[in-house]
C-alpha cells in the first residue's frame, strides 16, 4: 500500500488501517523504522490533541495533531514543527490515530500515560520553540552544522 489514493480508498472501505508514518514531524513520539500507527476513519467529532491523517491541498497526506478544534475547521501542527496548518477542512480528515506500535509493543490513544505525554509535550511548546530558536541562533554564530 505505497499510493496515497490507495490509503484514502482502502480507509474508506476497511475502516482501519497499519502504516509506517515517514519523516520527523512527528518526533519524538512517532519514531521512523520501528513504529506503525492504528489509523480509524473518524466516528465521532474530532478533539484537541487527535493525531490525524488528512490530504493537503497539494495532495500530500500529513500525519499531524489537531491543536484547535474552530466550528468548521481544525488547526493541526507536528509534534516536532513549529508552524501551524491553519484551516484544514473535516473532509481533508481521512484517518484518525486510536493507537500506534513502538517497536512490539501498543500504545494506545485512550491510555492515561499517552495523555499525559500530549498535554505536557504542548504545555511545554512555547519553551520548546524558544530553546530550539536559540539554539539554531547560536549554531549559527559558531558556524557549526551539527555535523562536526
Amino acid at each position: 500500500m505505497h499510493n496515497k489514493t490507495e490509503i484514502g480508498q482502502y480507509l474508506k472501505e476497511h475502516g482501519e488501517i497499519l502504516i509506517a508514518p515517514l519523516g520527523s514531524s512527528m518526533l519524538p513520539l512517532l519514531k521512523g523504522d520501528n513504529c506503525q500507527v492504528i489509523l480509524k476513519v473518524p466516528k465521532e467529532s474530532l478533539r484537541k490533541f487527535d493525531v490525524v491523517l488528512y490530504r493537503s491541498e497539494s495532495g500530500k497526506l500529513i500525519l499531524h495533531r489537531i491543536i484547535k478544534v474552530q466550528p468548521s475547521s481544525y488547526t493541526l501542527c507536528g509534534d516536532n514543527t513549529y508552524t501551524f496548518e491553519t484551516g484544514i477542512m473535516k473532509e481533508q480528515i481521512l484517518g484518525v490515530m486510536t493507537g500506534f506500535y513502538r517497536k512490539s509493543t501498543y500504545i494506545s490513544c485512550n491510555r492515561a500515560g499517552y495523555r499525559f505525554y500530549v498535554r505536557l509535550w504542548w504545555f511545554l511548546y512555547p519553551l520548546r520553540k524558544t530553546a530550539v530558536g536559540i539554539f539554531r541562533m547560536m549554531r549559527g554564530r559558531t558556524g557549526r552544522t551539527g555535523n562536526d
